[in-house]
């Protein structure tokens, strides 16, 4: 709803025509949803989207005369899961006539014609969105039920990154790199990082990766980097921003490897260190179009703007993320 009463506490409870437009309007940086674009698109209609993964076992033995059979061949069930989500917005636009805020409001009978709606649709709707993604959904998202009538919750539209690698962990799928609390100390977490890297099995070992962790952590493992191998690593160059609000991700290189430190807005301040090769990280979507398009409606005074979609990420081989031993907690 729409919220302005400090607007009238400090401009008065009238519109004065004093020059003002949406060009007075300032709005705060919104977090763009970067975690989503580590992730393989599987565009589908299925809620929960099925897969198998097969395994032979050894065939080669030494030769003998006799028939002697060796391998069996196993097929296992993989199943990646996508949520529904929802925007329901309802505003009461009649507010803003009596308020510095009246040049968004109009004289047409048929509210959602007003510019606050446009306004509030293109400046703010579509970034909030992805933003709450990003922050509150795709990393820490625990999906729960709603309650009936009643807003749910951030962080209960879907079950996140975490959520499934802490129960794989839980189940015996997954096996966390013992490797200790985050060490403070910037070459010390470079050393941390390496040692992460030096973990990974030799089938995925060869597989380029992304290393994701929070940005402090990744800023934390480019200083180290530079004070560790500054000498031999062209480091007079401009230093890329880690932590900003740009919309690509910055990929820091892991010394004697084709693997690199990404560090992602999603994780928050978790200590949580995961990788694992782009063909295995895969997100679903439902009804794509309705993340960038709303439905606009008028009741009486009243406007309603939503749009409804679904999301999902997973892992179709658990066996190929990799992690470390903190943050591992199914909470």
């Amino acid at each position: 709803m729409l919220q302005i009463d400090d607007i009238k506490t400090e401009f008065g409870v009238y519109y004065r025509d004093g020059g003002q437009d949406v060009g007075r309007l300032l709005r705060r940086p919104f977090i763009p949803s970067l975690t989503e674009a580590l992730f393989g698109l599987l565009p589908t209609d299925d809620t929960s989207y099925q897969m198998g993964k097969t395994e032979l076992g050894r065939i080669l033995q030494p030769f003998q005369k006799g028939w002697t059979p060796l391998g069996t061949l196993t097929a296992t069930p993989i199943v990646l899961n996508q949520f529904p989500m929802k925007v329901d917005l309802e505003e009461s636009p009649d507010v803003l006539e009596t308020s510095w805020l009246g040049f968004l409001a109009d004289k047409n009978l048929d509210r959602t014609q007003w510019p606050v709606v446009r306004y509030l649709v293109e400046q703010h709707v579509y970034s909030q969105l992805d933003e709450d993604y990003e922050l509150n959904e795709i990393y820490f998202g625990k999906y729960a039920a709603p309650v009936a009538g009643a807003p749910g919750p951030a962080g209960t539209s879907m079950d996140g990154i975490r959520i499934i690698i802490n129960r794989a962990i839980a189940a015996g799928k997954i096996t966390p790199m013992v490797l200790g609390a985050i060490p403070t100390d910037i070459v010390d977490f470079c050393n941390y990082v390496e040692a992460f890297v030096e973990g990974f099995s030799a089938r995925y070992a060869s597989k380029g990766m992304e290393i994701c962790m929070n940005t402090t952590l990744a800023r934390r493992y480019a200083k180290g980097r530079q004070k560790k191998y500054g000498s031999d690593n062209n480091f007079t160059a401009p230093k890329p921003i880690l932590d900003g609000l740009g919309n690509e991700l910055v990929r820091i290189p892991v010394e004697f490897s084709n693997h690199s430190v990404v560090g992602l807005p999603s994780m928050g301040t978790s200590a949580k260190i995961w990788a694992t090769p782009a063909e295995n990280r895969k997100r679903l979507t439902k009804k794509t179009v309705n993340t960038k398009q709303v439905r606009i409606e008028s009741a009486k005074r009243q406007v309603a703007i939503f749009t409804d979609f679904y999301k999902g990420v997973g892992f179709p081989l658990l066996e190929a993320v990799f992690t470390n031993d903190q943050d591992t907690a199914t909470t």
